[in-house]
């Protein structure tokens, strides 16, 4: 008992360390859980899966994989995808197909395998794996659109493949000839399929009906939607074989387009569980793999490994590329990127044994080569992936730029400075005619409200670091930064102070739901219009750091706004934070006309 303790601990501290590893040095975590793996397994042997788990580690694994699937398409709105939908429509719908069948004639001629076992091998690594994919997105900073298409062919092609798979396997092993009897299968297996789908979707709808009719209370809306998918997924894999995962993505993908005022927080939470899994789950694979596995690749294997990343995956969408508006380089940038992950490797263990049991040749062939796809792709492809997109100019910058909410004669003035050093910048108001001023001014505007989903997908938010809430309602403000906070950071949402120190505890807001206050002082919205008509104005000055580890020194009648750095990017000043000031950054000031100098 003691021992299994040990374990589960490793496992957990291993995960928290690879993801931390990933963020501090802006790769993939999914790099360092294979090395943990890898050393806390067949190198120390202080983790060993298949002791601990026993007959529980295969089921384990595959609701975790649901689970991770799900939240996955939680993220699928369909209004993404139209500026993408032929893209997608003939990746999936061509590109799929396709590379089956490329893969399954590679697997055959080059690493010998027999038809059977190569038709089956070949729907396995179809897949491209989300739990790689997303990760992987997420640090390279792609612009929208090519992330947009590589999340929709990870997720939609996952259990595409696992069907793929399944359905190669069943016809081998049941039908030995495409005879009518095949035909039967295929009718049968097909029936069975959309009946499974159509199910998913209702179930999705229903679900949604649950949480909006107020069945369930707020904190067991999340626990309610985990067991639904692991009761969807065990149910349809008991109709039909692995169909599990494909239901999943419906349920989740029903779930995404419809209105649940609760979605966020669910999704949220699904992240967060998510996040958990993949680690574990990634280092519970690496720890139960048999190092002499990769040493069973031969020339063969290690020559279908190199047709499969230089050949077939960027021929693949070549041809599906055709009749889209895809561009060169996002064809080459997307036919370069398809690491394999949690169910490649999970469906490998799954489908060699039967494979072997079924007397197929060169069965024993699929485990190794599976695993050694999971790792070179991994390992390549998140070493390579942000050094292609910024080649290809696939890459957004880092996000430097600043939203202000509430057009006012101040926030229009620090627009326009921003602006001129390129700054990013947009302001966000309800009222065209706040906004007139800043239109005159050439400012960037956005007119609308800026929790609706039509800000998500008109402002291009990847291009903003931060946010500012500045107007006249501060519970509006407080709102505001609370829903931004997931995705900025809460360290990089501001506010204007809605109270002073005297107040009684009564009258303030939680500080989980606040931003921090933008430059120090107690300033509300009656404070800052009145120190603009005095004529406090925002300005840059080039960096002066003393010799005080990097302090800016203020003249009288100065506050410190923000620094911007030699590469553009905006870091604001808080009484929480004070951003340190190096030598060529320039600082952005509040302060009297009096005292402006040249900069």
């Amino acid at each position: 008992m003691e021992n299994a303790l040990l374990q589960i601990v490793l496992i957990a501290t291993a995960s928290m360390v690879a993801q931390w590893a990933g963020w501090k040095l802006k790769l993939p975590a999914i790099v360092f859980l294979l090395l943990f793996g890898f050393v806390l397994g067949p190198g120390l042997g202080l983790l060993k899966p298949q002791l601990l788990m026993g007959d529980f580690l295969r089921p384990a694994v595959t609701a975790a994989v649901a689970i991770i699937l799900f939240e996955g398409s939680l993220n699928l709105k369909l209004r993404e995808v139209s500026d993408i939908k032929a893209a997608v429509r003939h990746i999936v719908f061509i590109g799929a197909p396709l590379g089956w069948l490329l893969i399954a004639a590679a697997a055959h001629f080059v690493a010998g395998m027999s038809i059977p076992v190569a038709v089956v091998f070949g729907g396995m690594l179809v897949v491209t794996g989300p739990t790689v994919v997303i990760p992987m997105l997420r640090n390279a900073r792609l612009n929208p659109r090519v992330s947009s298409i590589l999340k929709w062919e990870g997720i939609i092609n996952d259990p595409l493949g696992v069907i793929f798979a399944v359905l190669a396997f069943e016809y081998f092993h049941v039908n030995h000839s495409a005879s009518a009897s095949g035909l039967g299968f295929y009718l049968q297996y097909a029936g069975i399929l959309l009946a499974m789908l159509g199910l998913s979707h209702v179930a999705g709808r229903a679900a949604a009906y649950i949480l909006e009719r107020g069945w369930l209370p707020e904190y067991l809306k999340a626990p309610f939607l985990v067991c639904a998918v692991l009761a969807l997924y065990a149910g349809c894999d008991l109709a039909l074989q692995e169909s599990g995962l494909i239901a999943i993505v419906i349920f989740g993908m029903t779930l995404a387009n419809v209105r649940i005022s609760s979605i966020e927080e669910i999704r949220r939470f699904k992240e967060t569980v998510t996040l958990l899994l993949v680690s574990g789950v990634f280092i519970l694979l690496t720890a139960n793999l048999d190092p002499q596995l990769l040493l069973h690749i031969n020339a063969q294997g290690a020559l279908f490994i190199a047709l499969l990343l230089f050949v077939l995956r960027p021929l693949t969408i070549a041809v599906s590329s055709i009749g889209t508006s895809m561009s060169w380089q996002e064809t080459l940038f997307i036919g370069w990127i398809a690491p394999r992950g949690v169910v490649c490797a999970a469906m490998a263990g799954v489908m060699q044994p039967l494979l072997v049991d079924a007397g197929f040749e060169g069965a024993t062939q699929v485990l190794p080569l599976a695993f050694g796809i999971v790792v070179v792709t991994v390992v390549l492809h998140s070493f390579t992936v942000r050094a292609l997109a910024a080649k290809l100019s696939l890459s957004v910058e880092q996000s430097g730029g600043l939203i202000i909410v509430g057009a006012s004669d101040w926030t229009i003035q620090l627009a326009e400075t921003l602006q001129r050093r390129e700054i990013p910048v947009v302001l966000a108001d309800t009222s065209w005619r706040r906004l007139k001023q800043a239109r005159l001014s050439n400012v960037p505007v956005y007119y609308g409200e800026i929790l609706s989903e039509e800000a998500e997908y008109n402002m291009e938010l990847h291009r903003y670091g931060a946010l500012l809430a500045a107007t006249d309602n501060d519970a509006y403000n407080f709102l505001l930064c609370n829903t931004y906070a997931p995705l900025l950071g809460r360290e990089h949402v501001f506010q204007m102070s809605a109270g002073s120190e005297g107040d009684a505890e009564r009258k303030k807001v939680a500080t989980t739901l606040q931003g921090r206050v933008f430059v120090a002082g107690e300033r509300n919205h009656d404070d800052w219009w009145r120190s603009f008509a005095m004529g406090w104005r925002f300005r840059l000055t080039s960096s002066n750091p003393n010799e005080n580890n990097g302090v800016f020194t203020l003249k009288e009648n100065e506050l410190l706004a923000g620094v911007i750095n030699k590469a553009g990017i905006l870091s604001c000043a808080s009484p929480e934070f004070t951003p340190a000031v190096k030598e060529g950054d320039q600082v952005l000031v509040y302060a009297l006309k009096e005292t402006e100098t040249a900069a």
